[in-house]
């Protein structure tokens, strides 16, 4: 994705998990992640997991040290199960394609179930 300045910021990556809107930002060399109306700095004691639960729906959690974890939850396409089941060729790098979860939890340094 290009890169967008907006304000004083850097735009580094913007996607919908569900009807959630994502944006992750550069601002005073720090990332900054929004989710709908939440924002949290990412830096090296932020936790980022990602977990699949089910074929369609999705976790995404957020821990930052004294505050309570901030979950997310989402759901895929109906697509994206028919790719499981009828494709043989499907692996890691079409759930990726298919689940704009992930490519955002690994540039944020996260796990992954």
């Amino acid at each position: 994705m290009a890169r967008v300045s907006w304000a004083g910021s850097e735009v580094v990556w913007v996607e919908r998990l569900g009807r959630l809107l994502t944006v992750v930002r550069e601002v005073d060399g720090e990332r900054v992640l929004h989710i709908d109306d939440w924002s949290t700095v990412v830096d090296e004691r932020t936790e980022i997991s990602h977990q699949q639960c089910g074929l369609v729906r999705c976790r995404l959690t957020v821990r930052r040290p004294g505050l309570p974890p901030a979950v997310f939850r989402y759901r895929l396409s109906w697509s994206v199960p028919l790719s499981v089941l009828l494709d043989p060729t499907y692996n890691g790098w079409d759930a990726d394609d298919d689940d704009p979860g992930r490519p955002l939890v690994a540039m944020l340094g996260g796990t992954f179930d």
